[in-house]
């Protein structure tokens, strides 16, 4: 699920240029994959139908988000914002479940 595999054109003229080029291909290819991890994991949790598994999923969906903010993937706040919101709609989920 990484990168499209296409060989970009390289543009950069110095050896320090070209191996910048190389790092920053590396980290987005990385974080393109851990973006896809959570995009999976969010669409697991919400297409569950079984309450009985929702906090199982949601703790998966935070264990992913916090290794995002740990690597600088997302900013702490907006995975903490993630956590939060998604929190409260498993809650309402399982609370109307039960009534």
């Amino acid at each position: 699920m990484a990168a499209p595999a296409k060989k970009k054109k390289k543009t950069a003229r110095s050896k320090s240029a070209l191996k910048k080029q190389r790092q920053i291909a590396r980290r987005r290819a990385r974080n393109l994959e851990w973006k896809a991890k959570l995009r999976h994991a969010l669409r697991e949790l919400r297409r569950e139908t079984d309450t009985a598994k929702l906090p199982e999923l949601l703790r998966t969906v935070h264990s992913v988000l916090d290794r995002m903010a740990r690597r600088n993937i997302l900013h702490r706040n907006k995975a903490a914002r993630y956590k939060s919101r998604l929190a409260h709609q498993v809650a309402q989920r399982l609370q109307a479940s039960v009534s």
